[in-house]
């Protein structure tokens, strides 16, 4: 999933507001009901992580203005650990009235990507096959001691405020509120400058959207978390109200609410998309690390080539060709030719016009695209195929501007 940033930082000043009110949790049973909470959470990742073979996480939030939706999201994660196999649909309304949507598969071998605004389905195959997990446990992260430490010292002493509710099954509900006078002044800081930030009438926001300029507070924060008897979180909802003025005195409550669910726990189905009649890119590398891998170099025999420009009269003028021309390639080596033509009037620029044959040696990583070779002149160069455009990228001494030319690096096919 990819967030646009002010999604993030609505999204992530909810979920701290959602912390305050469901950590605001009494003492049971020698632990208070803070650290139940941060218990329930580390025996959910770890589940997910490590023993669940399947499971669905759908992640929600909407922003109102006086009851009114101004921007929302909704994201659901389908995973599969046996198969190391994970599916998302996402699709999300930001303040600015802009809408996203995406939906992304991966598997070991695999990764597939679908966005609203392109009908191409874009695919990555791995010949490398990836061990990393479906999902990974975050709190096995480096940061994630620190980030504890940080929620410690927020909450601080919000921990008396708690209705805990435990079920004859075994389950239970944790529940917290907190109203105004209860918000830490830190907290309210944090929640006016942001919020004047978010809401400020600028980067093209709609005109229905209100801008925040004065009198900005925290008013509530509520929620609400379900634990199963074996103590994985089924569910969390968290709202927080911050009202605050508009430049007119105008009152405005921005109501904020997140829901996060764990859903189909070991029957969840994780299904690769269809790609038969459908549009389709594909790359094939080695790894996410690697470039693209070269499945078939001999596609690219044959002439390349691109324009010689000059600058006259404050217009671009074609004065000539540079062509690569490759008489023969695989996976170890390359041959071939690269020269420049001038057309007739531009003898000028010719003055050092280049005409050698090369013999190019493949890199000896296997996924890359590169072929090394020595010009006429003894000087190291080294061209790049690249199989998604369909083009040669040559990567040379010679600057993009010399001797009143313009060169480019991008060589295209010939299909005259």
């Amino acid at each position: 999933m990819k967030l646009t940033k002010k999604t993030t930082m609505v999204l992530s000043f909810t979920l701290g507001a959602m912390l305050l009110a469901t950590t605001a949790l009494a003492d049971i049973a020698a632990k208070s009901g803070y650290d139940q909470l941060k218990d329930t959470l580390k025996v959910t990742a770890a589940q997910c992580s490590d023993n669940l073979n399947s499971f669905t996480m759908d992640i929600s939030y909407d922003v109102k203005d006086n009851g009114k939706t101004i921007a929302n999201m909704n994201q659901t994660e389908k995973y599969d650990r046996s198969k190391h196999a994970r599916e998302e649909i996402y699709s999300e309304q930001t303040i600015n009235g802009n809408k996203y949507s995406n939906q992304t598969y991966s598997d070991s071998t695999t990764n597939i990507r679908l966005t609203n605004d392109d009908p191409t389905y874009y695919v990555t195959e791995f010949t490398q096959v990836r061990k990393d997990k479906a999902f990974s446990d975050p709190f096995k992260k480096n940061s994630a001691e620190d980030a504890e430490k940080i929620a410690d010292a927020i909450v601080g002493n919000l921990k008396d405020n708690v209705v805990v509710t435990e079920n004859p099954d075994g389950s239970k509900v944790l529940s917290g509120s907190l109203t105004e006078v209860q918000i830490p002044s830190l907290i309210n800081a944090l929640a006016s400058f942001e919020m004047k930030q978010r809401f400020n009438g600028q980067d093209g926001q709609q005109d229905n959207v209100p801008h925040l300029s004065k009198d900005v507070f925290v008013k509530t924060v509520d929620g609400t978390a379900k634990v199963n008897k074996d103590g994985v979180m089924e569910s969390i909802l968290g709202s927080a109200v911050v009202s605050g003025k508009d430049e007119k005195g105008t009152v405005h409550d921005i109501t904020i609410e997140v829901l996060a669910k764990l859903t189909g726990v070991n029957s969840t189905v994780v299904t690769k998309p269809d790609l038969s009649g459908k549009k389709v890119v594909k790359d094939v590398v080695k790894n996410e690390n690697s470039g693209p891998e070269i499945s078939n170099p001999q596609e690219f025999m044959g002439k390349f080539k691109n324009n010689i420009l000059i600058m006259k009269d404050g217009k671009f003028v074609k004065v000539g060709e540079r062509i690569i021309e490759i008489t023969q390639i695989d996976q170890t080596s390359a041959t071939g030719r690269y020269y420049e033509v001038y057309k007739p009037g531009f003898d000028q620029y010719a003055t050092r016009k280049r005409d050698f044959s090369f013999n190019a040696a493949k890199s000896k990583d296997k996924n890359s695209p590169e072929y090394r070779f020595r010009t006429d002149a003894g000087i190291n160069e080294a061209f790049f195929l690249d199989e998604h455009s369909g083009k040669i990228y040559l990567n040379e001494s010679t600057t993009f501007s010399e001797g009143g030319i313009i060169l480019d690096s991008t060589f295209s096919p010939d299909l005259e």
